[in-house]
């Protein structure tokens, strides 16, 4: 695997990369200084626990909008409006967000937002060195395989992601609120920050490597316990 398919693959971790001040394209998240505890932040204190947290890239934050995202997509003017009508406040106010958000990142939807996290862990257990860095990149395959199924552009995957954190910075208001919430979600000032950092530190990057580079696909190592998320 070459050094530019190594950077795609831990590209998928720029927007957390954005956020929190840290390397692109490195195998671990922070090169020189800089630190992240996965134990305080994510209850993650060894090995097992990291392999076990990377099944949320499938079933984590995402799910509570991928079934309003897969209707829009399906559903004529007319039958997204009847839809609407049918569902509780909590579930059409998803649909809703889904609805609006929709032309940026597609059927994709959120999907992005658990993704990046799972890349992010993964360089960041390489540092702590429970993982090594040949695991990491066959790890980084199988969230690329996703990233590219759902998404058709570095553009429409950080529109995921920052979907997916709005919601995320939402999560724990009420009905009321989160609507009210949600709607200012893009003057907040961490997610401001994400984006000028990536205009500022990624957008040169992006634009040498393509959405649809070749990437090898290698067997995945015989260090890794049998049953590991793929």
């Amino acid at each position: 695997m070459e050094d530019i398919e190594h950077h795609w693959l831990y590209c998928l971790s720029a927007p957390m990369a954005a956020l929190n001040g840290a390397s692109f394209t490195s195998p671990q998240y922070f090169e020189n200084e800089g630190e992240m505890d996965l134990g305080k932040g994510w209850g993650i204190y060894n090995r097992g626990q990291l392999l076990d947290m990377l099944r949320m890239a499938d079933s984590g934050h995402a799910d509570t909008l991928n079934g309003a995202y897969w209707h829009y997509a399906r559903c004529l003017p007319s039958q997204w409006q009847q839809t609407l009508q049918t569902l509780p406040p909590a579930q059409r106010l998803n649909h809703e967000f889904a609805a609006r958000t929709y032309g940026d990142c597609g059927y994709g939807g959120t999907r992005a937002w658990d993704l990046a996290r799972m890349s992010l862990l993964l360089r960041n257990a390489v540092r702590e060195g429970w993982i090594n860095v040949a695991e990491s990149l066959w790890l980084h395959t199988r969230l690329a395989l996703r990233a590219r199924h759902y998404y058709n552009s570095w553009e429409s995957y950080v529109a995921g992601f920052l979907f997916g954190k709005m919601l995320w910075n939402c999560s724990s208001d009420d009905q009321q609120q989160k609507a009210y919430e949600l709607d200012r979600q893009g003057t907040e000032h961490w997610n401001r920050c994400i984006v000028s950092n990536l205009i500022e530190r990624a957008s040169a990057l992006f634009t040498t490597l393509p959405w649809d580079l070749p990437l090898t696909m290698p067997p995945p190592p015989d260090s890794l316990e049998e049953g590991t998320w793929s």
